[in-house]
């Protein structure tokens, strides 16, 4: 294992995390060989400067705060070539509702709310379901 290699990798991680797949693709990308690259990733996870289900919990936490759908959710996880978590009715609920709180602080209709859901991605069970309780507080 080169230094550079070691060195290059600690430079990336410093600025933010990434997944043993995303670190490697990095470094393959500026030109390391692979076998050098899977031997800094390795070392790196046995030192534990990389950890992907940490990561994977950190960042699916922050994504179902910011509001983010399942579905949202799942294209971020294959996009950086990682295995989405599973997302309950429960968890899914809540980050709708949640949502729905922040957007809607005067009073809306049925409709308006479920159109605003439906386009940001979430499946038509939990929509119903938190519309229906949303609306039923207001009243």
């Amino acid at each position: 294992m080169k230094r550079e290699a070691l060195s290059y990798a600690f430079k990336l991680l410093s600025k933010r995390d990434y997944f043993s797949s995303e670190l490697k693709d990095k470094l393959v990308k500026k030109g390391f060989d692979p076998e050098e690259s899977d031997q800094v990733v390795q070392y790196l996870v046995q030192k534990g400067y990389l950890d992907d289900q940490k990561l994977k919990e950190r960042l699916s936490s922050l994504l179902k705060e910011k509001g983010k759908s399942p579905i949202y959710i799942k294209k971020k996880f294959y996009s950086k070539g990682v295995e989405p978590p599973e997302i309950s009715y429960d968890e899914e609920f809540e980050t709708a509702y949640n949502l729905l709180k922040k957007k809607y602080k005067k009073e809306k209709q049925f409709h308006t709310v479920v159109k605003f859901l439906k386009n940001r991605g979430f499946s038509y069970s939990v929509i119903i379901d938190v519309a229906n309780k949303f609306l039923e507080e207001e009243e």
